[in-house]
């Protein structure tokens, strides 16, 4: 008897779970097929009804991590302004770099996707816009491009170097730096408030 639709999909979902996290701690490299299957609580038989090879795994896991992951995800509980503050301060967080939280793929498999075929850096490329997108959303209505690709910069690079570090005290340093530093460039762009203007009274 086969197994249900919502079965596959739910053993899809748990091996791209897996493989997020494993590849954003141990790199395309060092992760084989068996410890990702074996990490999802499945037989390595399974894999090639969801996945062609461990690329095609890499380049879904990537695509998975971006749309899936609540550190990128439109906020329901504010907008503009203060969404944004709270997409930003969560993701230039001790709890996303020290893996607390569901890996954003743009940060941790920042040095590790260079190096992949055509087909997983055009996935990475799209996971970017995507990102960027989400910015884009929350943003000043009158902040150009340039300066919403500097702020997704600014974030994936803050955490991909603060990931690297040992130095608790420094990570602190940079993520501040960088949530400082990316509101700043926000309220450049927020609308001044008019004056109201002044009535003399009569005498």
């Amino acid at each position: 008897m086969p197994y249900p639709k919502e079965h596959k999909t739910q053993s899809r979902e748990r091996i791209l779970k897996s493989a997020l996290r494993l590849f954003s701690e141990g790199g395309y490299e060092r992760v084989t097929i068996d410890q990702v299957m074996a990490d999802a609580g499945l037989t390595r038989g399974a894999f090639y009804a969801h996945f062609s090879s461990k690329e095609d795994l890499y380049a879904k896991a990537i695509h998975h991590g971006i749309h899936s992951s609540t550190l990128v995800s439109i906020l329901p509980d504010g907008e503009g302004l203060r969404s944004l503050r709270q997409l930003i301060n969560t993701y230039l967080s001790r709890s996303h770099v020290d893996g607390v939280a569901p890996p954003c793929p743009l940060a941790f498999f920042a040095t590790d996707v260079g190096v992949r075929e055509r087909r997983v850096r055009d996935t990475y490329t799209a996971a970017l816009h995507s990102l960027t997108g989400v910015l884009g959303l929350h943003a000043p209505a009158r902040m150009h491009d340039e300066h919403l690709l500097t702020m997704t910069v600014l974030m994936v690079g803050g955490v991909a170097v603060s990931s690297a570090l040992t130095d608790g005290v420094l990570k602190d340093r940079i993520l501040a730096s960088c949530r400082r530093t990316i509101m700043e460039m926000v309220e450049t762009q927020q609308p001044k408030a008019r004056r109201k203007p002044t009535t003399r009274k009569a005498k």
